[in-house]
């Protein structure tokens, strides 16, 4: 009475795994490419307002499917930054001169859709300290 069973789970045990091996896989190369959008990969800080950091952080955070060939950072038109074969989520942080710089970033997919964002940041000179009076040391009576 056990054998059958058994036999019976096992058979029921490896059509459920075929069956959720047929519908999904984990990588990323083999799935279909979904659609992707510019807004909805890139993740870059907001351009308003005189920035005070000249580090920049630039987040690409491609949809399960969508393998880029290739990304590429330009400062005021120099190639700053490339990253390449990317099918997760990946970050580069460049590092912006003084004054009004364009950055653009571009990214196509193994698939040939193309992302892009440009936008241009003003890095303002830190304000100088004020002028402190110079430290007393010591102090009392001679």
């Amino acid at each position: 009475m056990r054998r059958p069973v058994l036999a019976l789970l096992a058979v029921a045990g490896l059509a459920a795994g075929g069956t959720a091996l047929a519908q999904g896989t984990s990588d990323p190369y083999v799935t279909p490419e979904p659609k992707v959008r510019s807004g909805d990969v890139l993740d870059l800080a907001s351009a308003a307002g005189c920035r005070m950091h000249r580090l920049l952080p630039i987040r690409f955070t491609p949809p399960f499917g969508a393998v880029f060939g290739n990304f590429e950072v330009r400062v005021r038109d120099r190639r700053v930054a490339r990253l390449t074969g990317i099918p997760r989520a990946a970050s580069v942080t460049i590092r912006l001169p003084l004054g009004t710089s364009r950055v653009e970033v571009t990214g196509e997919t193994l698939g040939g859709q193309t992302v892009r964002s440009v936008r241009a940041y003003n890095v303002c000179e830190p304000e100088p300290a004020p002028d402190e009076p110079p430290l007393t040391l010591g102090g009392g009576e001679d």
